[in-house]
């Protein structure tokens, strides 16, 4: 059997960044080397990337399923298995990835891989004689090239392909953690985990020894804000039963005029909200930007500024939850224009029918369904339809999400949130985990006020422990103050509104 081993270098930045005073592709490449005389390596990528002498070079011709399929094909030739790896993955498992390889060979699969590790310790290995049948399954719209491609491709026909999965002792997933140096806050893990867990010298790392490390110490995941809820207007065209803020002071209606009908009032001045994005860009490197912490955002007179302030910054994207109500076209269609793909819209429905919309939102159903079909004809791949799942819509909520994903695949049924006990309790069932772990916004999100406050998270709605101010204070010692809370949570220390909280364990994207 011969193997060939493909590193996907990505946009390159394997090669410059190091860890322990070598390269992360370096450490790649130990372990790719390590798959014997009959495996060879090809270095795949984008752009003008590094070469490596005595390597072949192929460059993907867009980012691309299909790219990835047509590279592999291309270079695939004589051999009869392909190691698919990332070359910015330093934690690589030599020895997992030869017991995957012997497993995938003696059970004759199409595909393998491995579940419950974290992102970057496994292959991907794949049958030469599949790519054929992946390259069928790339069909417009190609999808786009990322981390779970391949698998991706085959959950399209599953049933066609026989699996070898490599389990892991230790389910990782609840922690999402990725073992890469893509971001500055994966590279960040990555720098602490190598200070604890010893390279091999023939490349990579135990797998054991990081997932008893990532148990053991999980303060290393708290590295860089990931999500960044920014309230950017005051009013609301709505009082939702399930939502604080009319118990907050705001009234429905609010202040301020639709997205591009003026400058309104009441809303966060554009040069404003530049200052965050900028703080968030130079200490992040990136992150997403949520403008729906309170108020709706089409109430904000300048919204297309907002979003040029984020499009000009490439690393950063944009998420916008909404009613649905208050939007021009003009404003949409320009934001969109702007952001491209860097743009996500939620609409939040809640309902199937006028009358139970009504009892739950307020008046705008007819205006929210429109809102919703023209993005699914304009930019479908854009847009999300949303409904809070509770005791007040639990009777329609099959219903709902079966008529709506005829129209989409883009459904979101989100848990019911009572703040803390703000709030009555409306959830329909328990979620959450048996064992409480520490927050995850705590370890990943920020949650930015009108005027610049900062509170502990989106649940503190009084503001009552506070990290300090956007405006006059810098992010990382705002970032600091919120890790006493994290480290709190460690010692299993749930004071004040987190005692009563059943979010810690859901994620933003």
């Amino acid at each position: 059997m011969k193997n060939l081993v493909v590193i996907n270098v990505g946009d390159g930045q394997c090669f410059s960044r190091r860890l322990g005073g070598r390269s992360v592709f370096e450490r790649v490449l130990d372990y790719a080397r390590r798959f014997g005389p009959g495996g060879d390596v090809v270095v795949a990528g984008f752009g003008d990337f590094p070469g490596e002498e005595g390597l072949r070079r192929v460059v993907f011709e867009g980012p691309t399923d299909r790219a990835l399929v047509r590279a592999l094909s291309d270079v695939s030739a004589g051999y009869d298995n392909i190691v698919y790896v990332w070359g910015d993955s330093p934690f690589l498992d030599g020895d997992l990835s030869l017991r995957m390889l012997e497993n995938h060979v003696r059970y004759f699969a199409h595909y393998t891989f491995a579940d419950g590790y974290p992102l970057g310790v496994a292959p991907e290995i794949v049958s030469v004689r599949t790519l054929p049948v992946l390259a069928a399954l790339c069909r417009e719209p190609f999808g786009v090239l990322g981390r779970e491609t391949l698998f991706t491709l085959i959950q399209k026909d599953i049933n066609a392909f026989d699996l070898e999965t490599e389990l892991s002792p230790k389910d990782m997933r609840l922690l999402r953690a990725s073992l890469t140096a893509d971001t500055r806050r994966n590279f960040l893990v990555c720098e602490r985990l190598a200070a604890l867990v010893p390279f091999a010298p023939e490349g990579g790392a135990d797998s054991g020894e990081v997932l008893r490390v990532l148990e053991e110490k999980p303060e290393i995941m708290r590295t860089l804000p990931a999500y960044v809820g920014v309230q950017i207007t005051g009013g609301c065209p709505q009082s939702c039963v399930f939502c604080p803020y009319p118990r907050m002071g705001a009234s429905a209606g609010g202040e301020g005029g639709g997205a591009g009908t003026g400058t309104g009032t009441g809303a966060m001045p554009v040069e404003r909200f530049e200052r965050i994005v900028e703080k968030v860009e130079a200490f992040c490197g990136d992150a997403v930007i949520g403008v729906s912490l309170w108020g709706e955002p089409s109430f904000h007179g300048e919204f297309a500024r907002l979003a040029e302030c984020v499009a000009k910054r490439g690393n950063l994207s944009l998420l916008v939850e909404t009613s649905g109500i208050g939007w021009s076209d003009e404003a949409l269609r320009e934001t969109v224009g702007l952001l491209g793909e860097r743009v996500t819209f939620i609409v939040s429905l809640d309902a199937a029918e006028a009358g139970l919309y009504e009892r739950l939102r307020g008046r705008g159903f007819e205006e929210a369904l429109g809102r919703v079909r023209f993005f699914l004809d304009e930019f479908p791949e854009r847009l999300y339809v949303q409904a809070l799942r509770m005791m007040d819509n639990e009777e329609s909520m099959e219903s709902f999400y079966r008529a709506w994903k005829e129209k989409t695949p883009r459904l979101i049924i989100q848990k019911y949130d009572w703040f803390c006990g703000f709030l009555p309790q409306r959830k329909v069932t328990d979620l959450s985990p048996l064992s409480r772990f520490p927050c995850r916004h705590l370890q990943r999100d920020l949650s930015i006020l009108m005027d610049g406050t900062v509170p502990l998270c989106r649940e503190d709605i009084t503001a009552g422990r506070v990290l300090g101010n956007i405006f006059s204070d810098s992010l990382e010692t705002i970032w600091q103050r919120g890790g006493v809370a994290y480290r709190e949570h460690l010692q299993k220390n749930y004071g004040g509104i987190c005692g009563n909280c059943d979010e810690y364990y859901t994620y933003n994207f």
